[in-house]
């Protein structure tokens, strides 16, 4: 049996860098909540067998899951175990492989094989048979209750088929195409009426051959009245060409009066364009000259009447730099004092004794400290152990020796004595270390001396810089209080430090101006007066074009050019209207010498053309007349039209009659296969899926029987049509089918059968029964779970395999 043994997923839909193993002998459940990622396992198992992106399939699980993260590649590895070898099927993709399933590779025992190693294991399907065969979740079983009847009879009934449903979704497009093609006692299908036509359209060509000879006396009348008809209409058509003519040189004509008109009321206007193009230059530049004047005398009189203080503004922007300054010397003051800040707190956290010694003088705290230091441990006696010692000795030697006795009496009690003092040395030390404890807030025996001055003189050291910092920063900012106030009162409104800096560009600006004019001061008053006798020098010029001009002013000047422009236009008018007639302009002329006799001509060509037009029109009267009665019979046209029709329907009725024939025996030669193919597995199907389905419903129902519908038998032998079960009972009976059929082709065909939260429509007994028939068939195929419901994955197994959020 190939069972499913590592799920190893490097990048797929949203999961990414995710390795699951399978145990070996029970069902493998992975438990999740929504969207943790079970559909899209069973939709990455499905497509590292039989590849990525085939949207073409009807099967939803073909979907686009390319990585929601821009990683790469897309894809993972799936590794079975079959007869003691280890196959591993690794599938990857990355943007830019054109083939759309990812690259395969297939590994036996580590090494590279050919992928047929692996897929004739399999029987070499495909990815749709296994979506049908092998995996349960909501969509498949939806899909069975969109189904007719008559369609789910056939599916069971053709389930142990490959490609069933495609076989019969096509058997049944055959059949419709057939159908719309031919029936026996039909009228609209495409058969029936050819043969209908082909009938009428022989009946039709007997009748037009009798009236073929009428047709023939009244069509050499019809060629007589041709003949006279062309013969006056070219008559016709040579007088209206003379009309045509005649009405251009109509039209013509009106242009040519025009023309007359305006050439005699065409004057001559005297007019030099290099004249007034040099008075308009003047003209331009005088004005410019007097507004420049005009901009000088306004430049002249600011500086007269200025109060500006040149002396107090250059003195502020020297003080600029200083100022700028100032900021970042504050700044970098903040900077540091922050920094000894963070840095004091940073010792006293990790040293809290700190916090007492700040105010401490260090050579005093050393001396205390020397004071209640020992060398040695006098808080356990030496001596104790010698006096009870020499005591037992010495009563046991009152009776033996009495002077032992009371030597040893008298060394134990100077031992005494000695202990004593021992034990108020150390009582007055006790209180001494108490004494320091509670002032400086640390014992000297537990925490060593050098180290607490060492952190001392850095915590002094910290808050010297502290202080000295403040000071730098109180008098920065003092500075810049000054210059800011010094500012604002000479530019008189008050400023904001943010304000200082776009202050002191305008100034700078102003003074810069203010500079420019002091200096230019000087050379205004002799610009003015050159400005003055630019102007006067120009008028004069401008005056001596106006009198060449025989004009008073510039805007006389104005008017007749556009005089002259006037003219011109009417000057380019008749040229234009010249340009009609350029090519008659003699017979034009002798047009309006006698226009009335030429008016006679005209007439007389109308006339002469209206009596033809009412003899074209008789003659057509006529040959109308000879046509209608030749409509009633039937021509040689007609006939040979009658033939072709006739010939066209034949053709049409032998294809329409094989494209029927085609469908019909398409049909029955896949109705004949599928009946092969599921003859062998049918039988032996049948007889599992009534046990799965006893067993699913806990002895209700007993056979499922096979006809035209499908009927189930229940416990009292009635038998009920499935549009009449619960829907939850339906999917149970889908189960059991198909359950039956996947474990009818194990011997060919032994993949995991997958099941995605295929159980919400069953209710507590239910599931415990598709938990008993799942445990059965995990004997012998591998079973893998996907479930939201905990004590679903707890009652299938010990180890769940659990989807982390």
């Amino acid at each position: 049996m190939m069972k499913l043994t590592k799920i190893k997923i490097i990048h797929f839909g949203k999961l990414s860098n995710l390795t699951f193993s399978l145990p070996s002998k029970e069902i493998n459940v992975f438990f999740g909540q929504n969207e943790a990622g079970k559909s899209t396992t069973v939709a990455f198992i499905k497509q590292i067998l039989f590849g990525f992106y085939l949207r073409s399939s009807k099967s939803p699980f073909f979907e686009e899951y390319e990585p929601l993260a821009a990683v790469s590649p897309m894809g993972g590895s799936l590794f079975f175990e079959l007869d003691g070898s280890e196959f591993e099927l690794e599938r990857l993709w990355a943007k830019g492989d054109k083939s759309k399933k990812g690259t395969l590779t297939v590994k036996k025992d580590g090494h590279i094989v050919p992928e047929s190693l692996f897929f004739d294991q399999i029987q070499n399907i495909d990815g749709s048979f296994y979506a049908d065969s092998f995996i349960f979740n909501q969509d498949t079983l939806a899909q069975i209750m969109k189904l007719t009847e008559n369609d789910l009879v056939e599916q069971i009934y053709y389930l142990g088929a490959a490609k069933s449903t495609e076989f019969l979704n096509l058997r049944d497009k055959f059949d419709k195409e057939a159908g719309t093609l031919f029936k026996k006692l039909g009228k609209k299908p495409e058969v029936n009426q050819l043969l209908a036509k082909r009938i009428d359209e022989l009946d039709d060509l007997s009748q037009k051959q009798a009236e073929f000879a009428n047709y023939k006396v009244l069509e050499n009348d019809l060629n007589k009245q041709r003949s006279e008809y062309i013969k006056s209409q070219n008559e016709y058509k040579t007088n209206n060409e003379k009309l045509i003519a005649a009405k251009e040189l109509e039209q013509k004509l009106v242009s040519y009066k025009k023309y007359q008109v305006l050439k005699n009321s065409l004057t001559e206007v005297k007019f030099s364009e290099a004249d007034f193009n040099s008075c308009q230059n003047l003209v331009v530049e005088k004005k410019n000259l007097l507004a420049n004047l005009e901009e000088d005398n306004s430049q002249l009189k600011n500086l007269q009447a200025d109060d500006f203080d040149q002396e107090q503004a250059e003195k502020l922007l020297l003080e600029r730099n200083s100022f700028v300054d100032w900021q970042n010397q504050l700044e970098y003051k903040k900077y540091e004092l922050d920094k000894r800040k963070k840095q004091r707190e940073q010792l006293i956290s990790l040293y809290p004794f700190l916090r007492n010694l700040e105010e401490v003088d260090i050579n005093q705290l050393q001396i205390s400290a020397k004071k209640i230091s020992s060398p040695t441990n006098t808080t356990k006696s030496k001596i104790m152990p010698w006096i009870v010692g020499l005591a037992v000795v010495g009563t046991i030697s009152l009776i033996i020796n009495p002077i032992l006795a009371l030597f040893l009496f008298i060394l134990t009690g100077y031992l005494g004595f000695k202990e004593s003092k021992r034990k108020a040395v150390a009582k007055q030390r006790e209180a001494r270390l108490a004494s320091f404890v509670k002032e400086y807030g640390f014992n000297p025996n537990n925490q060593e001396l050098n180290l607490v001055i060492e952190k001392l003189n850095k915590l002094k050291e910290i808050e010297l810089d502290i202080s000295n910092f403040t000071i730098d920063v109180e008098k920065l900012q003092s500075k810049l209080q000054n210059y800011i106030v010094n500012l604002g009162k000479y530019l008189k409104r008050p400023l904001a430090l943010e304000e200082v800096n776009e202050a002191l560009n305008s100034l700078e600006l102003t003074v810069r101006q203010r500079s420019i004019l002091a200096a230019n001061k000087a050379s205004l008053v002799t610009n003015i007066e050159t400005l003055k006798k630019k102007i006067e020098t120009i008028s004069k010029q401008i005056n001596d074009l106006l009198l060449k001009a025989e004009v008073k002013s510039w805007d006389e000047y104005l008017k007749l050019r556009e005089a002259y422009f006037a003219n011109k236009e009417q000057e380019n008018r008749l040229n234009a209207l010249s340009e009609n007639f350029k090519d008659s302009h003699e017979k034009l002329h002798e047009i309006m010498l006698d226009e009335e006799k030429w008016q006679q001509k005209k007439d007389a060509l109308k006339k002469q053309n209206h009596q033809l037009e009412l003899y074209l029109a008789k003659l057509n009267q006529n040959a109308a007349e000879i046509k209608v009665k030749m409509e009633n019979f039937a021509n040689s046209d007609e006939i040979e039209r009658q033939k072709q029709e006739l010939e066209t329907t034949n053709t049409q009725l032998n294809t329409a009659t094989s494209k029927y024939l085609a469908y019909i025996l398409a049909s029955r030669i896949i109705t004949r296969a599928l009946d092969i193919a599921s003859g062998e597995r049918l039988p032996k199907m049948l007889v599992a899926s009534q046990e799965y389905f006893t067993l699913l419903t806990n002895g209700n129902y007993q056979a499922i029987n096979f006809g035209k519908t499908i009927k189930v038998t229940n416990r009292t032998g009635k038998k009920i049509e499935i549009k009449y079960l619960s829907r939850a009972t339906k999917e149970q009976l889908y189960f059991a089918l198909k359950l039956a059929f996947a474990k009818q082709i194990q011997d060919d065909i032994n993949l995991p059968i997958l099941i995605d939260d295929s159980f919400v429509n069953f209710d507590h007994g239910r599931t415990e029964n598709i938990i008993k028939l799942l445990e059965q068939l995990a004997q012998e195929s591998q079973i893998i779970i996907f479930t939201a419901r905990k004590s679903l994955a707890n009652a299938l197994t010990k180890h769940v395999l659990t989807f982390e959020g």
